[in-house]
């Protein structure tokens, strides 16, 4: 199983959802900033299965465009003052949009209705713990319904463990919900999980991502704090 994370522009970002949820594709969306216009952009997470990754880039291929674009090398009020008057900046044409997608295989995955546990050959590198006796590291993702997040956040951080949160939406219809960061040592994998679903209630429509809790477990090549 893979975690798909897909950048594309605003732009595309509706068309895509709408051809991702029409082929089966559960997604969560995230609003975000990044390139060189510093302009806005949606990142896309999904969770699928090997044999579904090219499916999924071939939707993606055709849904998002590059685009030109002309900015202003110089920023605004930067330019020496002899050449603001006389020599006005050059446009800079610049190619914008498409897509810049990352795979990362996914050592376990739970949601209200599956579970999928990775066998460890197909864990990156087969991590084990650093020769200086640092524990492996894992990085949990979990998305959990809008209603769930405050009840689950409290859960987690009363049992010592830190977590990040970011307020997203899933499916086309942008249904609330938020994505938790926590990153964890092996051993409290099975804790952080058991604590998110006893702290998550499935919405009656149904169960999935948007309903519940859907976690993606990672591996971590390297885990520091500064």
């Amino acid at each position: 199983m893979q975690l798909m994370v897909a950048i594309v522009q605003d732009e595309d970002a509706d068309r895509l959802s709408k051809r991702l949820n029409a082929a089966g594709f559960g997604i969560t969306r995230l609003s975000t900033v990044g390139g060189f216009l510093a302009s806005g952009n949606v990142t896309v997470l999904m969770g699928l299965e090997d044999d579904r990754v090219d499916d999924a880039l071939k939707i993606i291929r055709a849904a998002c465009r590059t685009r030109l674009r002309f900015i202003n090398p110089t920023p605004w009020g930067t330019e020496p003052a002899h050449l603001s008057v006389t020599a006005p900046g050059i446009p800079l044409e610049i190619q914008v949009g498409g897509a810049t997608v990352l795979c990362v295989p996914v050592k376990r995955f739970v949601s209200p209705n599956r579970t999928v546990t990775a066998p460890v050959t197909c864990r990156p590198g087969n991590l084990t713990p650093s020769s200086e006796g640092a524990p492996v590291m894992n990085l949990m993702v979990s998305i959990v319904a809008s209603e769930n997040a405050e009840p689950v956040t409290r859960a987690l951080l009363a049992a010592g463990y830190r977590v990040t949160r970011m307020n997203t939406a899933g499916g086309f219809l942008r249904r609330g919900n938020v994505t938790l960061l926590v990153g964890v040592e092996e051993a409290g994998v099975d804790d952080v999980l058991r604590i998110i679903g006893a702290n998550s209630r499935i919405r009656p429509e149904g169960a999935g991502i948007g309903s519940g809790a859907t976690t993606f477990v990672l591996d971590t090549t390297r885990f520091v704090r500064v």
